[in-house]
């Protein structure tokens, strides 16, 4: 594959996930509050199986790409959106699993529905950077 073909996959994944984590943001985490209780944990194990089949290959094509990226040809915007895709994975692992289990146990108690809007600005800023620090690498090689 060419350097230009995987830029344009990694690029295409990394706005995929950015898109995504706005619309979790904004749309979807806020309406968890909306869903009657007594219908919550069926309609959230039912999300949380069908999300995931979009957001794992998505992130994992995005971390094998930034991978490459690194090794292949080194670069502190590389590097950056690296350390920001960690800290989204690192969110994702210790903040939001833990959320959405509880919300599975409890769930949509308004205290549960604050913690996971919250908490998941952490990944909507850290999947945001990632997309912006590709977008001003891809700016910056063809300035200089």
């Amino acid at each position: 594959m060419t350097s230009t073909l995987l830029e344009t996959i990694g690029l295409s994944v990394d706005a995929a996930l950015a898109t995504l984590i706005w619309l979790v943001q904004l749309i979807i985490y806020p309406a968890f509050g909306q869903i009657r209780t007594d219908r919550f944990c069926d309609w959230h194990h039912g999300y949380m199986n069908a999300i995931s089949i979009v957001v794992m290959p998505l992130m994992l094509a995005q971390a094998a790409l930034t991978m490459y990226g690194l090794i292949s040809a080194f670069s502190w915007f590389g590097a950056s959106a690296a350390g920001c895709m960690l800290v989204a994975w690192g969110v994702t692992f210790t903040l939001s699993v833990p959320c959405h289990r509880a919300l599975q146990k409890s769930g949509n108690t308004p205290e549960l529905v604050k913690r996971i809007v919250a908490t998941n600005w952490f990944r909507t800023i850290a999947w945001s950077a990632v997309l912006l620090l590709h977008l001003a690498e891809i700016l910056w090689d063809s300035i200089v």
